[in-house]
């Protein structure tokens, strides 16, 4: 009993710290220390932040997570792995281990909020203090806190290379294949993703990959070449581009209600009833003695912070008719500049094109175009 009730003191002081959004991790991920004189402290890692600049910058650019690692390797760039061990106390088991960046340790960097300077803790959990068995926890029993630390990427980025992340914009890329421009936003009109088939004249023509597998039994055949497609996208981007962006004020205009915005707002009331019901029942489980008055405190705390935080998301969401669209100064200026100049898609401005655009549909040789910022089809 002694030993149960002080796991379960140390649980409700860890509990705290993390919702207090004081660091109880270990070690830090790559690109971040811990201060000397506070432990609970993030600090920047000067040495290697440039290192995670680089890796959000080359994915934005339009590099696999493959050809980042293989560039990181080329460079003789330590990996995260062998940094830990030669900069702390950190000792690796695995003693086969190679030391080379690969397309894993890639995505874990380009995935982890804590670059923005969001901090996640407790996302695993032992089952109890008899075993050391580890379990995941959740994501939406995670403790997460914004803002508690410096960033090494701006939130700006960091969004525009998730949205990539999960449209699977890069392919596998081998020594002789090909990156294409627009992969990931461009869909059949049945749906499906489009591909691309290099002809005998090598030229890469679009083929829906229904058509693809099933053949015409399921879709029909796209005519229309790689080239002319993106083409058609950049004379209908330089076209939206200057009629529905105010230069002048450097400001977008207007958004659109989301289509999404009512289930959106149903899914938040929703788990606003979830955590007002588990409230009540922690009130129940403290009076009646199933709790510490230690747990509670601690648990009654993050309750209360989750229900602020949904009421102020509900709120935002129910305003979302009267809200204008605008990015901060410096986001905004890199923004503007970027659309000034734009002339046709190529790599360096893929990233932006993403930002614009959220889904291209072709239909034989006509294309749809959904645009992020304003309704328009075309």
């Amino acid at each position: 009993m002694y030993a149960k009730d002080t796991s379960n003191k140390v649980r409700s002081t860890i509990l705290t710290k993390a919702i207090n959004g004081e660091c109880i991790k270990a070690f830090l991920p790559y690109g971040y220390k811990k201060d000397t004189s506070n432990k609970n402290k993030i600090l920047v890692d000067e040495n290697v932040a440039k290192n995670v600049k680089m890796i959000f910058y080359l994915y934005k650019s339009g590099y696999s997570k493959t050809q980042i690692a293989k560039k990181l390797n080329e460079l003789d760039i330590e990996t995260p792995l062998k940094y830990k061990q030669s900069n702390s106390n950190y000792y690796n088991p695995n003693s086969d281990v190679t030391y080379k960046w690969n397309s894993t340790v890639i995505n874990k960097i380009l995935r982890n909020p804590i670059y923005v300077g969001d901090l996640v803790q407790l996302q695993y959990n032992k089952v109890n203090y008899k075993i050391k068995k580890v379990t995941a926890v959740p994501k939406d029993e995670q403790v997460i806190v914004s803002n508690t630390h410096e960033a090494i990427i701006d939130k700006n980025t960091f969004d525009t290379v998730q949205e990539m992340l999960n449209k699977q914009t890069n392919e596998w890329n081998y020594s002789n294949r090909k990156r294409h421009l627009l992969t990931g936003l461009v869909f059949c009109k049945c749906g499906s993703r489009i591909t691309y088939n290099k002809n005998h004249g090598k030229v890469f023509r679009c083929i829906c990959s229904s058509y693809k597998k099933y053949g015409n039994k399921f879709c029909a055949s796209v005519h229309l070449k790689e080239s002319e497609l993106i083409d058609m996208v950049s004379i209908s981007l330089k076209k939206n581009i200057k009629e529905y962006l105010n230069f002048r004020n450097l400001k977008y205009p207007t958004l659109p209600i989301k289509n999404n915005t009512k289930q959106e707002l149903a899914k938040l009331s929703k788990k606003k009833e979830e955590i007002n019901k588990a409230i009540s029942n922690l009130y129940e489980d403290k009076m009646e003695g199933n709790i510490s008055i230690e747990t509670f405190k601690v648990l009654i705390t993050k309750y209360e912070k989750q229900q602020k935080q949904l009421n102020s998301e509900i709120s935002l969401l129910s305003k979302e008719k009267e809200n204008v669209q605008e990015l901060d100064s410096k986001q905004l200026e890199e923004t503007m500049k970027n659309l000034l100049k734009f002339d046709t898609i190529n790599e360096e401005n893929k990233s932006l094109v993403f930002k614009l655009i959220d889904k291209i549909i072709i239909d034989d040789d006509k294309i749809n175009i959904k645009y992020k910022f304003n309704n328009l089809e075309l």
